[in-house]
């Protein structure tokens, strides 16, 4: 199928747009638009909690009929509706609604994107990480436009901005390889009955549980960077600017570990990968944690490469590896609901109270998940022998998804 991992690549630089204006400025525009910080805060979680509902009920649905693609239209489009909704709404109720519809269906559509582009990679002989790279790369270039857009025409520029963003990821999806169209469904019930058991399966397997574990505590352990580590620096003193120009470090240290994502699994394999993330947030945060000159928080911002790239490839190798293709999707939300669901809120939740009592020592809570996730990942490398974690007949490998 010809062009399959360009098309790919547009998808995943599509998805990279929407982050860059939302991450920095979304809580912003929602005070513009008048709502309290409790509204604002009880908006994003409402959006985190159900993910963990909504994200794997689309993971195993998507298995069941054999059709990620299908599944990622409607939730794209439950997006698109949602962002171009707050063009046009001023009542908190109507912004809640359509902001927490958008923010569940995006968090659940990012893992089956996922579960594609590294299934595909594998199926078509091509790096994955030469795909997932554009999605930091348009975030890492939306961060500098949308910032030049607010600075020129004010946050209403958000809406219009997340409106179009949602519409192009519709059409990357859209031109994403098709299921043929004689392809038989069979029974839907029947297969997703058969898709949630094997899904029961996986979650006993003590494998793929110390996996989801050891994941998650890394992806988890950025909790505090992401949530409070730029008011820390403004606290010491920084500027804006000089924190604007320290936050793309580390995803320029991503981008380059990305390039070259499929050579470093083929020598580390996936735990060593895991293993390594996790010794890289224990050496990080423990770093920042202690308010060092700027040339070691330089030093420490391009060990996102470690933190989040290294871990991030392991989990996607493992899991193309470990878990049948028929689950790809499933484990995939899994994975995205333990890791920026549960493990990345709870420590939210947690650094806040430590920041006020520690300041920046709150660090060493992070440095803690690193080191446990590290012990975790040695016990995943000694139990987990390359092999599938599911047994059974393999479906045939198809170049559609």
């Amino acid at each position: 199928m010809r062009n399959v991992s360009l098309r790919l690549a547009l998808a995943q630089g599509a998805a990279g747009s929407i982050g860059g204006m939302y991450t920095p400025f979304f809580g912003a525009w929602l005070a513009w638009r008048g709502l309290t910080p409790d509204a604002i805060g009880a908006l994003l979680a409402a959006g985190m909690l159900l993910r963990v509902v909504v994200a794997p009920l689309s993971g195993m649905v998507a298995d069941a009929r054999n059709d990620r693609r299908g599944a990622m239209l409607v939730l794209y489009a439950v997006v698109f509706l949602g962002y171009a909704a707050l063009n046009g709404t001023r009542a908190p109720e109507a912004i809640f609604l359509a902001a927490v519809a958008a923010n569940v269906a995006g968090g659940s559509a990012t893992p089956l994107l996922e579960s594609v582009s590294v299934r595909l990679s594998e199926v078509f002989d091509f790096d994955y990480g030469h795909v997932r790279v554009w999605a930091s790369a348009t975030f890492m270039a939306g961060n500098v436009v949308a910032g030049v857009c607010v600075s020129r025409f004010g946050l209403a520029a958000l809406a219009p901005w997340l409106t179009i963003s949602a519409a192009l990821n519709l059409i990357a999806i859209w031109a994403l390889p098709a299921p043929p169209a004689n392809r038989a469904r069979g029974d839907f019930a029947l297969s997703f009955r058969a898709t949630l058991g094997e899904a029961r399966e996986l979650l006993r397997s003590r494998i793929f549980v110390v996996f989801l574990a050891a994941a998650s505590l890394d992806q988890g352990s950025h909790a505090f960077y992401y949530s409070l580590g730029g008011l820390h620096w403004r606290t010491l003193g920084y500027s804006g600017t000089l924190i604007g120009l320290l936050w793309p470090l580390g995803v320029l240290a991503e981008i380059g570990l990305m390039a070259v994502s499929l050579k470093v699994f083929r020598a580390l394999g996936a735990t060593r990968l895991l293993m390594l993330g996790a010794a890289c947030c224990m050496l990080r945060w423990t770093i920042l944690a202690f308010d060092p000159p700027l040339p070691v928080v330089v030093f420490a911002q391009f060990l996102h490469g470690g933190t989040f790239a290294l871990a991030h490839l392991g989990a996607m190798y493992f899991v193309l590896r470990a878990v049948p293709p028929r689950l790809a999707a499933t484990a995939q939300s899994l994975y995205a609901v333990a890791s920026s669901g549960l493990a990345l809120g709870l420590a939210t939740l947690a650094v806040g109270p430590l920041y006020a009592a520690y300041g920046g020592r709150a660090y060493l809570l992070m440095s803690a998940m690193g080191l446990v996730s590290l012990g975790l990942g040695y016990v995943l490398r000694r139990s987990w022998h390359g092999g599938r974690l599911s047994q059974g007949a393999e479906e045939e490998v198809l170049a559609t998804i």
